[in-house]
C-alpha cells in the first residue's frame, strides 16, 4: 500500500483511534496521506510541503476521489499512531560504482547514517538483470552521498540509474525529513521542521515505520 499505513500505536491501542471528518467533495486524498482541517473549509491536503514544520491532523484511513459524492471520511488522529511505510519514492543517482552508490543531494550530511539500510535497483542501464534487488548499505559519507554497498555487484551503478531507499538501524529515531510534493513520502534529499521521526525499519522488505511528532487536537 501507498503512503503511510496504520502499524500500531505507542499508547498500546491495538485499533487505531479514528474520527469521521468533514471533507469537500470536490476534495481528492488518497488512503495513507497526511491530512490538515481547514475552519471552514473540512479536510485538506498537506500542499507541497517543504520544510514541513506544520502539525498534521492525521493520515486518511480511505481512498476519496474528487466530486465522488463523499463529504466524511475516516481519519486516523492518535499523536502517538505508528505508519508503516513502503519505499515508494525514486532517486535518481548522480554517480556509482560495483560497490556504491550516490546521490549527492542526499540528507542529512551525517556519516554512516545510511548504515544497515537498503537500495533497491529500478533501472540499471549497465545491466538489467539487477533490476527490483534489494542490496545492503555497509555505510554512508554524508557529505558526498555515497552509499557503500555490502556485496559488489556484477554491473557498475552510474549516473542517471534509479534506486528506491530503504533507512537502517543507524537513522534511529532521526527527526526532521521533509515529505515530498504530494505527501506520500518522506524525502529523504530534504531536511524539514521536526515533524516526521523514523521509527523503525525492515530493510529486507523494504519498510519503515514512522511517527508524525506534531498534532493538531482533533481527537
Amino acid at each position: 500500500m501507498k503512503g503511510f499505513n496504520w502499524a500500531g500505536d505507542l499508547n498500546g491501542h491495538k485499533n487505531p483511534i479514528v474520527r469521521r471528518l468533514y471533507v469537500p467533495n470536490a476534495t481528492a486524498i488518497e488512503q495513507g496521506e497526511p491530512i490538515i482541517y481547514t475552519p471552514g473549509t473540512g479536510v485538506a491536503v498537506v500542499a507541497a510541503p517543504t520544510d514541513f514544520d506544520d502539525p498534521i491532523d492525521g493520515v486518511s484511513m480511505v481512498e476519496k476521489a474528487a466530486s465522488d459524492g463523499t463529504t466524511y471520511i475516516d481519519i486516523s488522529v492518535s499523536p502517538t499512531a505508528i505508519y508503516k511505510y513502503k519505499a515508494a519514492k525514486s532517486y535518481t543517482l548522480t554517480g556509482g560504482s560495483t560497490t556504491t552508490a550516490v546521490i549527492a543531494s542526499l540528507m542529512p550530511q551525517t556519516n554512516s547514517l545510511w548504515k544497515g539500510g537498503a537500495i533497491k535497483i529500478i533501472s540499471c542501464a549497465a545491466d538489467s538483470g539487477l533490476n527490483n534487488r534489494v542490496f545492503k548499505i555497509s555505510d554512508s559519507t554524508g557529505t558526498t552521498g555515497t552509499l557503500t554497498l555490502f556485496e559488489t555487484l556484477p554491473s557498475t551503478l552510474a549516473s542517471g540509474d534509479t534506486i528506491y531507499l530503504c533507512p537502517g538501524y543507524m537513522a534511529h529515531n532521526y527527526l526532521g525529513y521533509d515529505l515530498d510534493s504530494d505527501a506520500m513520502n518522506p524525502d529523504y534529499a530534504a531536511v524539514g521542521g521536526n515533524v516526521l521521526r523514523l521509527h523503525a525499519t525492515n530493510p529486507d522488505a523494504m519498510e519503515s515505520q514512522w511517527i508524525f511528532e506534531r498534532h493538531a487536537n482533533v481527537s
